[in-house]
């Protein structure tokens, strides 16, 4: 087998338009099927984004025809769904936030393993040129020991009963489980693992059933400090990362199809560092798919996804209870 073959499950623009495209675009990669519970908006589906076949269901799916799923789906139904997959031998990999909640996560693992298949989420930044010259950069001790870092992920989501805005944030509503995991698990890393946070959630501009503003303070293992922003209130697309001797500086760390912006300071010395244009979800498509043909971990693998979820856990304790709070 030369290459993958991808059944897209969820009909959003973003599924077809985005994943679609990065599945397409990939050189190991082919777009098998679209998959959604309303025929008609299946068959459409397919025909907009070239793919041969559509079904109405996981358990519809001809595995003849199909090798793996790609999951973008509200996120309460990400371990439902991924558990029926990897029940019926299919590769999984689920979009960002793994699971509304660490138990979630773990039974996904558990139903991956019993079946021998792959469970990967889809944490795209990953292949971020900022994100990856940065921890070139951070590993060749471009900036010395990192002492701290702040990292943004905004946008402004006016109400207009979408799933994330009438989803409570525990249920994987909001910005947090939004943009917020993108930019936790972006700066995990770069920095290693996250041991304890304290939070604010709150509402500070729209009334939906989600929080629309989360900030966090975070502790690495490492010792080194971090604050994470995610709002559904305002544009935010930042990244500073101190070390002992220089920080490196983006105002465009997050994207789809982007170069980004990164800047190296040490001393009053600031040098713009060159970046490549990547649609993000070719290499991600392509490097699951190497997985699947080489039978490797990926490296957004569920473990990882689960390190992500357990420190949004940590953060929506901390923010009801107003105590900092360990990653368990």
């Amino acid at each position: 087998m030369a290459s993958v073959r991808w059944a897209v499950v969820g009909t959003s623009a973003f599924a077809l338009d985005w994943i679609a495209r990065g599945i397409t675009t990939g050189s190991n990669a082919m777009l098998a099927a679209v998959v959604s519970r309303d025929p008609a908006r299946a068959a459409a589906a397919a025909a907009r984004c070239g793919a041969p076949r559509w079904y109405t269901s996981i358990e519809a799916i001809d595995r003849a025809e199909v090798d793996a799923v790609f999951l973008v789906l509200p996120n309460h139904q990400h371990a439902p769904q991924a558990i029926a997959a990897a029940q019926r031998g299919l590769h999984v990999v689920v979009e960002k936030p793994m699971a509304p909640s660490v138990a979630a996560c773990e039974a996904m693992i558990a139903a991956a393993a019993d079946a021998g298949v792959m469970l990967a989420v889809a944490h795209c930044m990953e292949w971020a040129p900022p994100i990856v010259r940065a921890g070139a950069l951070i590993a060749d001790g471009a900036i010395g020991e990192v002492l701290n870092a702040r990292i943004t992920a905004s946008f402004d989501y006016p109400p207009g009963g979408a799933w994330r805005q009438d989803d409570t944030t525990e249920a994987g509503g909001g910005p947090l489980m939004d943009m917020g995991v993108h930019a936790i698990d972006a700066i995990t890393r770069l920095l290693g693992p996250v041991a304890q946070v304290t939070a604010l959630l709150e509402r500070r501009r729209y009334a939906y059933a989600a929080e629309d503003s989360a900030t966090l303070l975070l502790r690495f293992a490492s010792g080194a400090h971090g604050t994470v922003m995610a709002n559904f209130t305002c544009l935010q697309n930042e990244l500073e990362i101190q070390g002992t001797t220089g920080r490196l500086l983006s105002r465009a760390w997050w994207g789809r199809d982007f170069a980004g912006d990164l800047r190296l300071q040490r001393g009053a010395t600031e040098e713009a560092i060159a970046l490549e244009p990547v649609l993000v979800y070719t290499p991600q498509i392509e490097h699951l798919s190497d997985a699947i043909l080489r039978g490797v971990p990926p490296v957004t693998n569920g473990g990882r996804g689960l390190a992500a979820m357990r420190v949004v856990a940590a953060a929506i304790h901390a923010a009801r209870t107003g105590r900092t709070t360990d990653v368990a």
